[in-house]
């Protein structure tokens, strides 16, 4: 057999599953011959041909293969060591185009599949989440003994579809005993509608303010902290009033709300980092003087029990640093990077002694609400985190729904582009010094410019 009659044979032999009948015959012709210089397999390649051959001629458009892999078995171990090039055999019948079909069908089939298999790992990984939600849910409720209510409360949207939520931190939760509640740290939370962006707005809590159904001769003259105190103790709605005078003095549009007391905020830090959470502790001065570890107020040494660590200073220990709220028990927290538990986190962020002041104190709160956030982000906590959020649900008096902790919180959490944004209003010296009505000593501020800036920051 001459080279151009067996290559054309090899090419036939190749793509025999899709070879017309006149093509076999044709094959079976260049076999015959093949076998025929191949005493050793003559017989059976011959045999087996002619069978097939026959079969073709009665049945045109079918045919059977039984013996092909017997005859393309023999013929291939003559060949096993050598290639062709495929260019020799243009001009022959092509059969890709049925290869790509069948190939196109399996690849949409893997695609359905491939897809099926994600979503129904996403419907799994959300059930898993909830299951987690539910149960820190209810170890929040065991926790507290039992559901916290939510105040009345008439929220506002923004029109750009943003969010706002007012964060209270306070002494206690109203209705939690026959006190009042007095809050230092008020911040509003803005979530932007494409979930990207995350602010954070401080307002000091001696800023001086208008109140409304309070504010004597529209002047003001009232202490922005005192809203929440006053609308607690005459309607018990001290969220209420403070979301009206947020709105009446800079234009701030509140959703949600969110009221977290010591303990409860101890619990949520917890049970979100187990292990505690990396700061950089930062303190200004104290009474003139850099201190390496500074005796901070333990809120909970009352309500907990005092700890090894924590020091007992007389009143006249307490001046000398420049406190004027007396003696007590103080935890020492050093200066720098370290792990603070919920316990030590609170004290830190509630101190307010050093020669900063209140604005110190201000910064040490956004400067843990940013740790906080920061690291909740970890892919790691998808799970506990979702077990911890349960928890912080139930710690905490709010009117936002469950779903808004599943949907909107955990994607915002995720998504967001960057860090957590922070300002403070006023900033740094810029107030003066005025008394409000009741003589204490205040903050006033450029009303006009902070609303423009809090509209800025918050939408409207």
């Amino acid at each position: 057999m001459n080279e151009k009659k067996y290559k054309r044979l090899e090419y036939l032999s190749r793509n025999i599953d899709y070879l017309t009948i006149r093509q076999r015959q044709e094959y079976n012709e260049l076999l015959n011959e093949y076998n025929r210089t191949q005493s050793t397999s003559q017989d059976q390649f011959y045999d087996e041909g002619d069978d097939w051959q026959n079969q073709d001629v009665q049945n045109e458009n079918q045919y059977s293969l039984s013996n092909h892999d017997n005859q393309y078995s023999s013929y291939t171990n003559y060949r096993q060591n050598e290639r062709y090039d495929q260019e020799d055999l243009n001009g022959g019948p092509n059969p890709q185009p049925s290869k790509n079909k069948k190939s196109t069908k399996n690849k949409k089939k893997k695609k359905r599949h491939w897809f099926r298999s994600l979503l129904l790992i996403i419907i799994l990984i959300i059930a898993v989440m909830i299951g987690f939600f539910v149960h820190g849910y209810n170890r929040g409720i065991k926790h507290e003994g039992g559901e916290i209510a939510a105040e009345k409360f008439t929220g506002s949207s923004n029109s750009d579809g943003s969010t706002n939520i007012l964060v209270l931190g306070a002494d206690k939760r109203p209705g939690q005993s026959e006190d009042v509640a007095h809050t230092d740290s008020i911040m509003v939370l803005h979530l932007s509608k494409d979930k990207k962006t995350v602010r954070l707005v401080s307002y000091m809590r001696d800023t001086l303010v208008k109140v409304p159904g309070v504010t004597n001769y529209g002047k003001p003259n009232v202490k922005i902290n005192a809203a929440f105190t006053i609308g607690e103790q005459y309607s018990k709605q001290g969220v209420n009033l403070l979301s009206d005078t947020l709105k009446e003095n800079f234009g701030v549009n509140i959703k949600y709300y969110a009221v977290v007391d010591f303990s409860s905020f101890a619990t949520i830090i917890d049970s979100l980092f187990p292990s505690g959470v990396q700061i950089d502790a930062q303190f200004s001065t104290i009474n003139g003087k850099k201190m390496d570890e500074v005796p901070v107020p333990d809120d909970l040494a009352s309500t907990d029990g005092a700890l090894p660590s924590d020091k007992t200073l007389t009143a006249n220990q307490a001046a000398e640093l420049g406190y004027p709220d007396g003696g007590g028990t103080f935890m020492m927290i050093k200066q720098g990077p370290q792990k603070m538990n919920g316990r030590t986190l609170l004290n830190y962020a509630r101190f307010r002694h050093d020669d900063k002041g209140d604005f110190g104190r201000v910064a040490r709160q956004q400067q843990v609400m940013q740790t906080i956030i920061s690291k909740a982000k970890n892919p790691m906590s998808l799970f506990t985190g979702s077990s911890a959020i349960g928890t912080a649900r139930a710690v905490t008096m709010t009117n936002i729904p469950n779903s808004f902790f599943l949907t909107t919180g955990l994607a915002t959490l995720f998504g967001m582009s960057g860090g957590v944004q922070s300002t403070t209003i006023p900033s740094t010296n810029d107030w003066k010094n005025a008394y409000d009505k009741y003589g204490g000593l205040g903050l006033s501020i450029n009303m006009s410019k902070y609303k423009a800036l809090s509209q800025e920051l918050l939408g409207q």
